[in-house]
């Protein structure tokens, strides 16, 4: 398995010593495995404190348990907190993590010498609420991969490190998918209903309902309703607010009013595509499942990752904002354009093994003329399979950014 050592993070570390110095109590969250611990445990390592991380067996093993850790019987965290307090000679951290399993967390009372840090999955609104990696970041937990790999690491975690240490380094990244997700033993295998447990949804079946008919392509509330188990808009609507934000995408598209759905969440996309699909085949034991799937239709998900993550690439970068891309042409290459009244930006994804050339670049043109033209143009090319050893030159002399697969992980 890989290391559990803390990968990225810097700009959340440098926040939370700037939030030590000015709060006495700081509320860290984010979702199940994103390292919300981990993330602590490092900012701690070097500082004076306590950590405490509640068990799910309830309020009393809870603070019999605190008790032991402070030295001291206390029936609260306000009790435990005194106590630290009493006995600390200088500023003291103290965490409490999974802290939603106790009572209380919110009416404690905290004295100058402690910095109180509390970690719940169930703190949206926190000071820092802890994000997946991009595909860039979570390239950092495979150094020895190949580009294509990392893509389609990040395609089936979403980048979340709790699935990414998963992976065992000694064996290939197929068949870490295969051993994760495609046996009934496998980690990620029910992963799904987990990670909606956790949210606190207790009857996940009508969420997965939800999802799975988005997964197949839907993205309104009447195609959802007819795609899932809800008979009603109001129940698609019921399932989807909890999700929002988190598993799934609201976006209203400028100059329209009806909003469309999509799901954000590439471990949750993933085995609503591929391992639901294979469940009868999964519980009698075939091997290989993952390797058999249509190369096709494997393609065409990770085609529509590597978009997204072009997307984020252009609006991190850029500052552009892509609203939607056009549909494939048979080159596998899709366009977008941002603009405004005197520049334009002109965007060419292609997914393809094989480098592009002076012919993509001449489709990309083609589009920006028919768009806008006589605007000032700014173009971005992204090529999966890179470019040919002419473009370099072109890009120079033109000012045209050409970012192969690659490129992204810098």
């Amino acid at each position: 398995m890989m290391s559990p050592d803390l990968i990225g993070r810097t700009d959340e570390l440098e926040l939370l010593q700037e939030l030590c110095d000015t709060m006495n109590i700081i509320r860290i969250g984010g979702r199940s495995g994103v390292g919300k611990t981990a993330f602590v445990s490092e900012f701690c390592k070097d500082r004076d404190h306590i950590m405490f991380s509640c068990r799910p067996t309830g309020k009393v093993r809870n603070l019999k348990a605190l008790s032991e850790l402070v030295g001291k019987g206390v029936d609260s965290l306000q009790d435990a907190l005194d106590v630290v307090s009493e006995g600390s000679e200088g500023r003291m951290i103290m965490v409490i993590d999974n802290a939603h399993r106790l009572d209380d967390i919110d009416d404690v009372v905290v004295n100058e010498n402690i910095t109180l840090i509390i970690v719940s999955q169930f703190f949206d609104d926190a000071e820092i609420v802890l994000e997946p990696f991009d595909l860039r970041e979570s390239g950092y937990f495979f150094p020895d991969c190949m580009p294509r790999e990392k893509l389609l690491i990040y395609a089936v975690t979403g980048g979340v490190p709790g699935y990414m240490t998963r992976f065992d380094r000694n064996i290939s990244i197929s068949d870490n998918v295969e051993r994760l997700f495609f046996k009934e033993d496998g980690q990620l295998y029910s992963e799904p209903e987990r990670l909606l447990r956790s949210m606190n949804i207790r009857e996940p079946e009508g969420y997965l309902s939800v999802l799975a008919a988005m997964s197949e392509g839907t993205d309104t509330i009447n195609g959802i309703m007819r795609g899932s188990d809800d008979n009603s808009t109001s129940a698609v609507v019921r399932h989807l607010d909890p999700l929002i934000d988190k598993l799934v995408v609201r976006h209203v598209p400028e100059g329209m009013t009806r909003a469309s759905y999509r799901i954000s969440d590439n471990m949750m996309r993933f085995w609503l595509s591929f391992v639901q699909n294979h469940a009868n085949d999964i519980a009698s034991g075939r091997n290989h499942i993952f390797a058999d799937i249509v190369e096709d239709e494997m393609e065409d998900y990770l085609s529509t990752v590597y978009r997204e993550t072009c997307s984020k690439y252009v609006d991190d970068g850029y500052g552009y904002t892509i609203e939607e891309w056009t549909e494939p042409d048979e080159k596998d290459t899709v366009f977008a354009h941002c603009s405004d009244e005197e520049e334009a930006c002109f965007i060419s994804c292609t997914w393809s093994k094989r480098p592009v050339g002076k012919g993509a670049l001449q489709a990309l043109m083609d589009y920006a003329g028919r768009k806008a033209p006589g605007k000032d143009r700014t173009f971005i090319m992204f090529s999966a399979g890179g470019f040919k050893k002419d473009m370099e030159q072109i890009s120079e002399e033109q000012d045209i950014d050409m970012i192969p697969l690659e490129g992204m992980f810098w």
